[in-house]
């Protein structure tokens, strides 16, 4: 198995388009909230891709709702990190 790069696996992940409809599309945007418009992108290739519903996270500051977020790269300086989330279903 290769190994990949930080920057190089960014990028491929960051290359949605090609995917036949799977059954169930989990996705976590690579990039991060400040930089507008990066989640719209992702939840139109979500929809495109999607059978019945897309279920998605979104930070927020202003509801109840709360996710642990564990570290995902060796960067990272904590094991996890509590955050306010909206869980958004989009059904079709």
């Amino acid at each position: 198995m290769k190994k990949l790069k930080l920057k190089e696996l960014e990028s491929r992940l960051q290359q949605v388009d090609g995917f036949e409809k799977p059954k169930l599309l989990l996705e976590q945007y690579p990039t991060r909230p400040h930089i507008a418009g990066t989640d719209m992108a992702f939840l139109k290739t979500a929809l495109e891709m999607a059978r019945t519903a897309v279920y998605s996270l979104h930070k927020s500051s202003t509801r109840e709702l709360r996710y642990d977020l564990p570290a995902s790269y060796k960067f990272h300086k904590k094991k996890s990190v509590d955050i306010e989330v909206d869980l958004i279903r989009f059904s079709f």
